[in-house]
């Protein structure tokens, strides 16, 4: 996998929807979700990329300006990036579980349909399958420490606790499990879509699982690191 010539993300490539999946690997992306994908949308094509940072800020720091694109997203991080987009549609934020979750994702996209696909570029940024994981296998890694307004839950503080669900065997499939339960509310909001929708990630995620053998294993996803583990994304394209 290594000696691949894998280009770096373009999201200035033509397409009426993306979808990303925040902090999501194109390896468990592609053992995952895509045979889902595929199951109900023969024509899907799934490549790699490599990301434009291994952090969200980094990528929001990187990511291109459009001229008329709506975001639909409860990322706190993406939602202070107003001059990025033409439209934010916040889609709120659980502060219990520390996150944004699919359904309210799912909800504000039903509820703001109509406006958002008058828009030419419609752009849906989901927190999953980004740690806190929220599926049947749970971990909570929160990204705040509590309530609103307060303090990020810091790198150094997710680490320990990744490590210590990697020695007990449940890091990679409390991973999993988020990123199943994400692409079934993916699934059921493409059922309104129409046109090329593109399926992607804007960074992975650190699960002691290197993808090249000159890589250390990584824990989380700090920013300004270059292991394929927070780097190598999916870029799965389909037409409806």
């Amino acid at each position: 996998m290594s000696k691949e010539n894998i280009p770096l993300v373009d999201y200035k490539e033509d397409w009426n929807w993306l979808i990303i999946l925040d902090a999501c690997r194109y390896d468990f992306f592609e053992k995952v979700a895509f045979p889902k994908i595929k199951e109900i949308y023969p024509n899907a094509k799934l490549e790699k990329r490599i990301s434009l940072a291994s952090d969200t800020v980094g990528v929001l720091n990187k990511f291109p300006k459009f001229l008329d694109i709506v975001v639909v997203t409860g990322h706190p991080f993406v939602l202070q990036r107003k001059k990025l987009f033409t439209r934010i549609i916040d889609a709120g934020f659980d502060y219990n579980l520390s996150t944004c979750p699919p359904w309210f994702m799912e909800r504000a996209f039903h509820l703001y349909y109509n406006s958002i696909i008058k828009h030419k570029r419609k752009l849906l940024w989901f927190l999953q399958p980004h740690h806190p994981f929220i599926g049947r296998v749970k971990l909570n890694v929160r990204i705040y420490e509590g309530g609103k307004g307060s303090p990020l839950f810091g790198t150094e503080k997710q680490i320990p606790l990744y490590k210590k669900a990697k020695q007990e065997g449940i890091l990679e499939k409390a991973y999993e499990e988020n990123l199943k339960l994400v692409i079934k509310y993916v699934l059921r909001m493409m059922k309104k879509m129409k046109g090329k929708i593109v399926i992607s990630s804007d960074h992975g995620d650190g699960l002691g699982k290197p993808l090249r053998p000159e890589d250390p294993p990584m824990l989380a996803h700090p920013g300004g690191r270059n292991e394929w583990e927070l780097r190598l994304i999916p870029w799965c394209v389909i037409h409806i």
